[in-house]
């Protein structure tokens, strides 16, 4: 998924623009960088992800979210003792970094509830209390993808609970930071509280979509350590699986985030547009769920406004799905997954006629 500005088209963050402009006219140079990565990146992630907290971590930079989940897997596929958890119904590249990483069959714990459409939390429970002590388990910092359905606080509250009962190593996949609600810290809040109850959380984490940056692979790997001799033996380790995959990673879009995030104007700048690209989707939301009640009154679209993010299940079966691509030219996933970025005011109410038009039975 790919968030545009109006219909069809790219939108580069003025923060962004700005701080290219300026990287431009600067000395830049084109050296490697260390295996770790562009430093003022890596300390300005960390900023954005533990706030305040000064619990002992490493971070690499990594290429986007989904070289950070590999990074993690590999490394823990070596040296962790324990099995691996996905959630049921997770972004479909999970399964195949964790192969590669490592993982033959990671186990699954329940998600979605048999509507498919809401958290099945109770179920996520029990999988989860039946996991072994130790196991490393991912889960979605916000705006779930694919189904755009978080935990509510309290949930987490517990998930957070049952994770340092069970010893868990929770490994957050972030792609979303402040691009979920339109704030950080409210995005940020479930690794913070797994922070607070004193537990051990990693984290990848993904610049593609929050700053516009598709095509620059700009992410970063942050690892909650226990003291800085495991801080020293997990570098060193992690160093080593960098240096074999891909050396060193990429400066241009880290220079970029970096010099967004530290200097006060663009930051607060780049904030607000945080605030637009998520009031944006909402406002999406809700026309398409207008729309949608207004031509079937007969059925239930709150769930259209109850998730979060990029991504929507919309409860659209299979048939009907099929049947929008061959008569309507309207495209989503066979599980009836939509792309909420993909929705504008200029074919909203198209698509809610279309999706009308295959779930009316004929008279």
């Amino acid at each position: 998924g790919a968030s545009g500005g109006g219909p069809g088209e790219p939108w580069v963050l003025p923060a962004v623009w700005e701080a290219r402009r300026r990287l431009l006219e600067s000395n830049m140079t084109h050296e490697y960088l260390p295996i770790e990565g562009f430093g003022p990146f890596r300390a300005a992630s960390e900023r954005l992800l533990y706030g305040s907290s000064r619990r002992t971590r490493t971070t690499f930079q990594t290429l986007s979210g989904t070289g950070a989940v590999r990074l993690a897997l590999t490394f823990l596929a070596r040296f962790w003792r324990g099995p691996l958890y996905l959630p049921g119904t997770t972004w479909a590249n999970h399964w195949n970094v964790a192969r590669d990483a490592g993982f033959a069959r990671p186990s699954t714990y329940r998600y979605l509830a048999d509507d498919g459409l809401s958290l099945d939390f109770e179920g996520m429970i029990e999988d989860l209390s039946r996991a072994e002590d130790g196991s490393i388990v991912l889960l979605h910092l916000c705006a779930h993808n694919p189904t755009g359905v978080d935990p509510s606080p309290e949930q987490w509250t517990r998930l957070a609970e049952l994770a340092a009962a069970k010893n868990f190593l929770p490994l957050f996949d972030s792609a979303y930071v402040g691009f979920a609600s339109g704030d950080v810290d409210a995005d940020a809040a479930p690794f913070r509280l797994f922070l607070d109850r004193g537990l051990m959380p990693w984290a990848s984490v993904s610049f593609s979509k929050n700053f516009g940056l598709y095509s620059e692979r700009v992410g970063a790997l942050h690892v909650t350590l226990a003291s800085p001799d495991e801080l020293d033996a997990v570098d060193g380790h992690l160093k080593k699986l960098a240096r074999a995959m891909y050396s060193n990673p990429p400066a241009f879009g880290a220079r970029l985030v970096a010099a967004v995030l530290d200097d006060p104007d663009l930051n607060a700048l780049w904030r607000s547009h945080l605030v637009t690209m998520s009031d944006r989707i909402a406002d999406m939301r809700r026309l398409l769920r207008a729309h949608l009640e207004e031509a079937l009154p007969n059925s239930s679209w709150a769930h259209i406004t109850s998730q979060i993010g990029m991504f929507s299940f919309t409860g659209i079966p299979k048939p009907a799905v099929l049947a929008l691509r061959q008569h309507h030219h309207v495209y989503m996933l066979d599980n009836g997954r939509v792309s909420m970025a993909g929705v504008n005011t200029a074919n909203v109410a198209a698509l809610a006629a279309a999706i009308a038009a295959v779930l009316t039975p004929p008279p």
